[in-house]
């Protein structure tokens, strides 16, 4: 996993983790559908980012890096969560209660959720990383495999999916 590097760059860890952090937050957040597993997240790759500092400062794209470790650590999250679920639902039919806000807000939340769970997942990696991780073509075609056309098709085509479903929320 190490990238390109360059030679090191006199980059502050601080203001690097300040500048990514409503990034990432964002795109964990509705990768994941949970503000607290988000920032969970993000701490955890900080903490990743911290150890490996120096080799990190020195990358030519060490954002980019970040959020490859931020998708693994929320891919790994979704999976334990699947997981949970099933042993869950297995034990118990109920369900457990949702953090208290207000209703609309948390519809908008679920319906935007829900409409992302319909597409395949790598329209969905390509929305979530465009719209939260504000990520550009080339960094999403690298995080994906795919090339930067490619990853605009993605998108696309995702929002596409999703636009009817969505439709409703606009004001």
């Amino acid at each position: 996993m190490a990238p390109d590097a360059q030679p090191p760059r006199t980059v502050n860890f601080t203001a690097f983790a300040q500048r990514l952090e409503t990034r990432l937050v964002s795109y964990l957040r509705y990768t994941l559908g949970s503000r607290d597993e988000a920032e969970d997240l993000f701490q955890e790759a900080m903490l990743r980012v911290h150890r490996e500092w120096k080799q990190v400062a020195a990358m030519q794209n060490p954002e980019g890096w970040v959020f490859r470790v931020a998708r693994n650590l929320a891919m790994n999250q979704l999976k334990r969560r699947g997981i949970e679920r099933r042993a869950l639902h297995e034990k118990s039919q109920g369900i457990s209660a949702d953090t208290a806000r207000p209703a609309e807000t948390r519809e908008v939340r679920q319906a935007v959720q829900d409409a992302l769970q319909t597409l395949p997942a790598d329209q969905r990696d390509a929305v979530c990383l465009k719209v939260w991780g504000e990520c550009s073509w080339v960094d999403i075609g690298r995080e994906l495999g795919v090339s930067d056309d490619t990853a605009a098709r993605l998108f696309a085509r995702g929002l596409k999916a999703i636009a009817p479903r969505l439709k409703e929320l606009s004001p």
